[in-house]
């Protein structure tokens, strides 16, 4: 499997909210990172949309792109928002 080098931009707000210890919600009785439950949903959110279905009526991709400070078209972000997920949810080896 080969390594992709992950850039995370440290002055967007995902960041800012994954690292705030506040920003907490609960998630079937257990707690969760409200940016990391973002993640996940953007990623199904961003799938969608490069399918050519909008989420919803008010989604918009510049604000999935302004969130996660990333770029580029639908199909390269999903590819970026899934290489953070498993850059943040890696075993310690």
């Amino acid at each position: 499997m080969e390594k992709r080098v992950i850039k995370l931009n440290d002055k967007s707000p995902f960041f800012m909210e994954l690292t705030n210890e506040k920003a907490v919600i609960d998630v079937n009785g257990r707690p969760m990172a409200r940016a990391y439950w973002n993640l996940i949903l953007s990623i199904r959110d961003v799938g969608l949309y490069s399918a050519g279905i909008k989420p919803h009526r008010h989604w918009k991709i510049t604000d999935v792109k302004t969130y996660f400070g990333i770029k580029g078209d639908a199909k390269s972000m999903k590819v970026q928002l899934e290489d953070i997920r498993d850059y943040l949810t890696q075993e310690e080896q």
